[in-house]
């Protein structure tokens, strides 16, 4: 394991982390005659801070940097020569590597990461003790490799920086999207700072680590350890490089829903960005990429970007599938037909025979559903067995009957699909009502007339009145023939019952005019 100093407030606090990383690159306090003439400014750095990456202040005192470090939560580990500009070119020495070591993101495999299992990477990897480790909010940690002496940003000192700092991040499983020597980072304080050690690293040690183990920094940027999500697709990683002046707008918003899917806050999201923002050719004021990250983790905004946008604005294929966690069901105005099929299941179990028994839309409005969802959810409940559905009669006096299936096996056919059996004569069949009589006129058929009937159904009386001239009392019959036979033994049962009650008359014209529906009733051979 390796040595490590315990941290508490009173052993190491946020000026003593100031003193480790910028040495005598600030004063302690500010000039008192500001035109004195001086040799220092060659040699001293400006450090940013910043409460929320936009609006940022440069100090360049120990005493300005402690007064200001309360009120704001990132800064800048390594020095600048200009107090207007927060960018790679104006650096001025490097003090330290800083990875950003990120467990944001349900398929983050460093999601649950312990300081232990982080300090254990480390010492794997073969890479020296860090000098301290700072805790994020969220649980991620800053790890610096603090230089035993600064290194003087030039150009081809930048590029090694980089370089090394992408070789550890692949190494232990941090960001390889955080790089960059002008990068935030949070400010330690006697709470964030979780492990301190007096180690310092040269920066011609580290560079050797990145040769000698160039093979196994290639495997580890294949293994497990380092997060496979959304910003490591190539297309992402484009735009993430820069884009021309004409897709900033359309980029950096895309860039937060990528952020925003792999699960950053809107805060980190927007601290990225304004990073991405100050590596362009033609940077965005600050206040645009404020605006579009927030327009991005706005309630109503999608969860990703889309890849058609990706693609367009990278000159990369994508493609990708968004999935969306279900709201509840209290917050949705639709329900699921499976949610459906679950309240049918649970009002057919607390009634008695798990049964019940009526019309389809009062079926359906005594569940609380639209016809059209009750059917669905019918038909999609009777394929998997859980309920069984039968009909009886036809038309709308039809009754349907719901019965919970006790097993799968109990299950039968649905209605749409039992079989109809076809008269083989034109005569009306099990469900057809039979209206027989003096109607309008036409006299009865004669006794030697048949008509199938059987047993009575069902009996019903229409009392319709007939502008003022006639009372009509209309019996209507219908019949079902069981075998031939009557359920008694005897012969087919044949009945047939007409009745009329005329006041005055009942003239054919007012029989048609009122009733064009009664020939529908009557027999053929009647007709």
């Amino acid at each position: 394991m390796l040595p490590a100093i315990a941290v508490r407030p009173a052993a190491v606090g946020t000026q003593e982390a100031f003193r480790l990383l910028f040495g005598n690159q600030l004063t302690e306090t500010p000039k008192r005659f500001p035109t004195e003439a001086t040799g220092r400014a060659k040699t001293l750095g400006w450090v940013f801070v910043s409460s929320d990456c936009r609006n940022m202040k440069a100090c360049r005192t120990y005493q300005t940097l402690l007064a200001m470090s309360g009120q704001h939560t990132y800064y800048t580990p390594n020095t600048f020569y200009r107090n207007d500009r927060r960018e790679e070119a104006t650096l001025r020495y490097l003090n330290a590597l800083v990875i950003d070591v990120d467990v944001k993101g349900a398929d983050n495999p460093n999601a649950g990461l312990c300081l232990s299992d982080l300090l254990e990477r480390i010492s794997s990897a073969g890479l020296p003790c860090p000098t301290m480790i700072v805790r994020t909010p969220s649980g991620g940690y800053h790890v610096y490799f603090l230089l035993n002496a600064p290194r003087k940003a030039y150009t081809n000192a930048i590029q090694t920086y980089r370089r090394i700092q992408t070789a550890i991040a692949a190494a232990i499983g941090g960001d390889r999207q955080a790089i960059g020597a002008e990068r935030w980072f949070r400010l330690p304080t006697p709470e964030t700072l979780v492990y301190a050690s007096e180690q310092r690293v040269s920066f011609a040690e580290l560079l050797d680590w990145e040769s000698i183990n160039q093979d196994a920094i290639q495997e580890a940027k294949r293994g497990s350890l380092v997060q496979k999500g959304l910003l490591d697709h190539p297309a992402i990683k484009t735009l993430l490089a820069g884009v021309e002046v004409g897709k900033r707008d359309n980029t950096c918003y895309t860039l937060a829903l990528a952020f925003k899917r792999e699960g950053y806050s809107m805060e980190d999201a927007e601290a990225e960005l304004q990073e991405w923002n100050t590596r362009l050719d033609e940077p965005m004021p600050q206040r645009i990429v404020s605006r579009k990250v927030k327009s991005a983790y706005k309630g109503d905004a999608p969860a990703g970007p889309t890849g058609e946008w990706i693609t367009y604005l990278s000159g990369v294929p994508f493609s990708y599938e968004v999935w969306e966690t279900a709201k509840p069901r209290g917050e949705r105005k639709t329900s699921h037909y499976s949610e459906w099929a679950e309240d049918v299941e649970r009002v057919l179990q607390q009634l008695p025979d798990r049964s019940i028994t009526d019309a389809q839309r009062k079926l359906a409005s005594y569940f609380g559903m639209s016809l059209s969802t009750y059917q669905a959810v019918v038909a999609l409940m009777v394929e998997s067995g859980r309920l069984t559905v039968e009909v009886h009669g036809k038309g709308r006096g039809a009754a349907t009957t719901l019965r919970l299936a006790s097993s799968p096996e109990t299950a039968t056919e649905p209605a749409s699909e039992m079989p109809v059996v076809t008269p083989a004569r034109n005569v009306p069949d099990s469900n057809t009502l039979t209206l027989v009589g003096v109607v309008g006129g036409v006299l009865p058929p004669s006794s030697g007339d048949r008509i199938r009937g059987g047993i009575l159904s069902w009996f019903r009386l229409r009392v319709l009145l007939v502008d003022r001239f006639s009372l009509f009392l209309v019996g209507q019959l219908s019949g079902s023939r069981v075998g031939g036979r009557s359920p008694s033994g005897g012969a087919g049962g044949r009945f047939c019952l007409g009745l009329s009650v005329s006041c005055r008359f009942f003239p054919p014209n007012l029989t048609r005019r009122y009733y064009p529906f009664l020939p529908n009733f009557i027999p053929s051979r009647v007709r």
